[in-house]
């Protein structure tokens, strides 16, 4: 999934630039976001976002996004065969159509702070594969590789946080819930009538912190 985080980077960067170029128009409709976040299931997120700002107070909008496990809770392996090292930490690409809302602006010491509540739905590719690492005659070592499309594709995202206007711009931070299982796809594999259900725990819940940059053209 490496291919697809370097995609993402691109996108992020091209966005920037365009944002650079047409900073100095008047039209404020138009709210485009750069967001990280660290989750409970000991994984990260990265997104980009635009939402059309109906108001000062309600945008609609989606995201592309990238989510990764960065520590492994589970390992499948067997007689002879183990999943590959590179494949045991789940990941995937999503679109998350979702509502910007927005409360007015308070002034706190010259600060403009606001209420920033987000809800969406995170779309996954409803697909998985991964590679198995075989040695029945080690140190010779084969592959072979294993696939589903079942497991959960479909999340609820919800966030909340604070949002500090800054000129044209915006920094929100702020706490973010889903019922996103990281490891839910994984567990409908198996290999060898061995299934994966016993090496990857259920995860239904996840919470977690994120940041965002927002800039308003």
């Amino acid at each position: 999934m490496n291919k697809h985080l370097n995609f993402i980077v691109v996108v992020i960067l091209m966005a920037g630039s365009f944002l650079t170029m047409h900073g100095n128009e008047d039209n404020l409709h138009n709210r485009a976001s750069i967001s990280g976040s660290l989750t409970s299931s000991d994984s990260y997120s990265l997104e980009i976002s635009y939402h059309y700002m109906i108001n000062d107070i309600v945008g609609v909008g989606g995201s592309l996004g990238y989510w990764k496990n960065y520590y492994e809770d589970g390992w499948a392996a067997g007689k002879d065969w183990a999943i590959d090292s590179e494949d045991n930490k789940p990941s995937n690409l999503y679109l998350k159509p979702s509502i910007v809302l927005k409360s007015p602006s308070l002034n706190i010491k010259g600060i403009p702070l606001a209420l920033y509540v987000e809800p969406g739905l995170m779309l996954n590719i409803p697909y998985q594969r991964v590679w198995i690492e075989k040695t029945p005659n080690w140190p010779n070592t084969d592959y072979d590789h294993i696939s589903t499309s079942k497991g959960q594709w479909l999340a609820g995202e919800a966030r909340i946080g604070i949002n500090v206007e800054l000129g044209p711009g915006a920094l929100c931070v702020g706490y973010f819930m889903s019922n996103l299982d990281i490891y839910s796809q994984y567990r409908h594999l198996s290999y060898q009538g061995i299934s994966f259900k016993e090496f990857y725990p259920s995860k239904p819940f996840m919470q977690g912190a994120f940041i965002t940059l927002v800039y308003h053209f």
